[in-house]
């Protein structure tokens, strides 16, 4: 159990200092002629149940499902630049585990923790090309980040980015630049470091965060890959979700939720318009982090996911 924890921590830390929200999604193109620049995608995500600690205190075991939807519009502003405007709302369900499990719930207390986060944003991002070697992207945002109540009314943060992308040659891109979120405590402003090299014809390695891959191309619209990836956000927190089980009142404060996943992906480019992707694998580790009030649940087990994508550009 100790080397397990270890390489736990070594790994979420290695995905820190290789932050790079933005090289695996790429920057945004401008639309096809015969397209109008409209975007819009979707994902679900759901996992097994895994035990929490906080402090010297064992708490049930819990599920967290989520569910995301964006909305976006690209617009061609010349040959090498595109303006991309976006929004997003996502929901994250936190679900304690059943009662009648008795052995494994004996003397486990109740989660202090929400059963809904959710988040509502707009984005504005531009995208250029700036000669045959550079690219450039900057994005601003700004959204609500809650608990349950008091979306578009509490929680409101900023966030942004500013990227360079630079092509070594047909095989090999670099991304450097900085990530930015008010929120945040752990990863307020992140330098953003990674790579994306394709080592033979059908096999691409990509580093960064919040994912890093090693996917094979089966046909030009079907790949698989081995991908590490993070979730997560910080959220306002109104009222202290468990009056009474941490050891101060969580009222008023802020929660920082980080999930490190392990899993294969399948990727199918349906067509032109459409595309549809799921992953299976194992949720490594997960933290809830109240960071004003220097308290902390972190997973004492691994739990299986399953997630489904769909993506349609129209």
């Amino acid at each position: 159990m100790k080397t397990l924890t270890v390489t736990k921590n070594l790994f979420t830390a290695s995905l820190a200092l290789l932050f790079c929200q933005v090289l695996n999604a790429q920057t945004a193109q401008p639309p096809a002629p015969d397209k109008i620049g409209l975007t819009f995608s979707t994902e679900s995500t759901c996992t097994g149940e895994a035990r929490l600690k906080g402090g010297d205190t064992s708490f049930k075991d819990v599920q967290v499902n989520n569910s995301s939807w964006s909305l976006g519009q690209n617009i061609g502003l010349d040959n090498s630049s595109t303006l991309a405007v976006n929004v997003a709302y996502n929901r994250t369900s936190i679900n304690e585990g059943n009662y009648h499990h008795f052995e494994r719930d004996y003397g486990a207390d109740r989660v202090p923790l929400p059963n809904d986060l959710q988040s509502l944003g707009a984005s504005l991002e531009y995208s250029a090309k700036i000669n045959s070697e550079w690219s450039f992207s900057t994005s601003v945002g700004a959204g609500s980040h809650v608990a349950k109540h008091d979306l578009l009314s509490k929680g409101w943060g900023a966030e942004g980015h500013a990227m360079g992308l630079y092509t070594y040659g047909p095989d090999l891109t670099f991304a450097v630049g900085l990530a930015y979120d008010s929120l945040s405590e752990d990863w307020k402003c992140i330098p953003i470091v990674g790579f994306e090299w394709r080592p033979a014809e059908k096999w691409s390695v990509a580093i960064g965060f919040p994912k890093t891959a090693v996917t094979y191309e089966l046909s030009k619209s079907l790949t698989m890959s081995l991908a590490a990836s993070g979730a997560g956000g910080t959220y306002y927190i109104r009222d202290d979700p468990r009056p009474g089980t941490s050891p101060r009142s969580l009222a008023d404060s802020k929660l920082e939720y980080t999930e490190v996943r392990l899993g294969f992906e399948t990727a199918w480019k349906i067509n032109n318009n459409f595309s549809l992707s799921g992953s299976v694998g194992s949720v490594l580790h997960r933290e809830f982090k109240y960071i004003d009030r220097d308290y902390k649940l972190t997973s004492r087990d691994i739990a299986p996911f399953l997630s489904i994508a769909f993506s349609a550009s129209l």
